[in-house]
């Protein structure tokens, strides 16, 4: 009898493992597309110049549907509803935060504006997310460089 508990214990160890890698591996692989994404949307806007250009902006999404990147909308509202002044155009998988910059200089006051770019790494495990919230831990954030007026 002391065996036959004895190996259920061990299988069960062995399950624990095995569903533990594969968590580890799933989220390894969302994580590097919501990073790419996020890096090719920086660089889009610094060549566009913002997000106010309807050009760049379906060159997103053309990128995006070409990655089969797809998150659940509820994450981006809830980021939307924590950041004042947060944009999800199309609610697409991105969003992004507007932030403007005064420098003063030999050259005189110049204003320019940088934006924060979010992107979502899409672990869709029901439970865990409604009684934990992962909420941060699932956000790829990374910011284009000042774009001057």
């Amino acid at each position: 009898m002391r065996d036959a508990i004895g190996q259920v214990f061990t299988l069960q160890i062995i399950l624990a493992f095995v569903l533990l890698i594969n968590g580890y591996m799933a989220y390894s692989v969302n994580y590097t597309r919501a990073f790419r994404v996020k890096n090719q949307i920086v660089n889009i806007l610094e060549q566009y110049e913002g997000p106010y250009n309807d050009e760049g902006i379906d060159k997103i999404n053309q990128y995006i549907d070409r990655m089969a990147y797809d998150v659940n909308n509820q994450q981006m509202l809830d980021f939307e509803s924590k950041n004042e002044g947060a944009e999800c155009p199309g609610y697409k998988g991105w969003c992004y935060l507007t932030h403007d910059v005064n420098i003063n200089d030999a050259d005189g006051e110049r204003k320019g504006t940088y934006y924060t770019v979010v992107t979502f790494v899409n672990i869709d495990i029901p439970v865990i997310n409604n009684i934990i919230g992962l909420g941060n831990f699932l956000q790829v954030v990374g910011e284009t460089r000042t774009i001057y007026e």
